[in-house]
């Protein structure tokens, strides 16, 4: 996906009305997620240029009801909420993993059946602050994830969703097929008729 188109997206996008904008910046962010390739795919929304915490609160249940994807607030302060989008099937599926319930339950997620007891846990930590576990919950191979928890020096050998200690080969196709799920956002809302002034 090219720069240029990216930054064409932006400019298109911000001539939208909130409701609009909110709804086509959200399935940008988590184009992975919808597509159900990723399990899960965090956000923050900030009031800044545009008011996006405000417009949060304000179409949230719609917004979220028409993409057909769950949210859950993992942080909430006075002028943020960083919220994670997920499916439950998929985020399931993903915790399911053996080897990502074996690490999971070495950070305490032991006999957590549920999807919605696992964020439970995460919501909680998160408050103090953002746990490593988090990667997983995003869909990051735990072996990446155990090498940035240990930190021992050692170079990351690739970085874009996340740092890549082992396996660059398959990083980088997961990276292109994220890259190739918002490409198709771009390319929808940019063929959306504008109305001429």
């Amino acid at each position: 996906m090219s720069k240029a188109c990216v930054h064409d997206f932006f400019r298109v996008l911000d001539r939208f009305e909130d409701r609009d904008f909110l709804l086509y910046k959200i399935q940008y962010d988590i184009a992975p997620t919808l597509a159900e390739i990723k399990p899960s795919s965090l956000m923050t929304f900030v009031n800044h240029k545009r008011e996006m915490l405000i417009l949060w609160d304000r179409y949230k249940e719609g917004i979220c009801l028409q993409l057909q994807v769950r949210y859950c607030e993992l942080r909430r302060k006075d002028d943020r909420v960083i919220v994670l989008f997920y499916r439950d099937e998929t985020l399931a599926n993903c915790l399911a993993v053996w080897k990502n319930q074996n690490f999971l339950k070495g950070q305490g997620y032991a006999d957590l059946p549920k999807v919605e007891d696992s964020l439970c846990l995460l919501r909680q930590r998160f408050e103090e602050e953002c746990p490593h576990e988090l990667g997983i919950f995003l869909g990051y191979p735990v072996e990446d994830v155990t090498a940035f928890m240990e930190g021992n020096g050692a170079p990351c050998l690739a970085c874009k969703y996340w740092k890549v200690y082992q396996d660059v080969e398959n990083a980088l196709k997961t990276f292109e097929a994220y890259d190739e799920e918002r490409e198709k956002v771009v390319q929808a809302v940019l063929s959306i008729p504008r109305k001429s002034a």
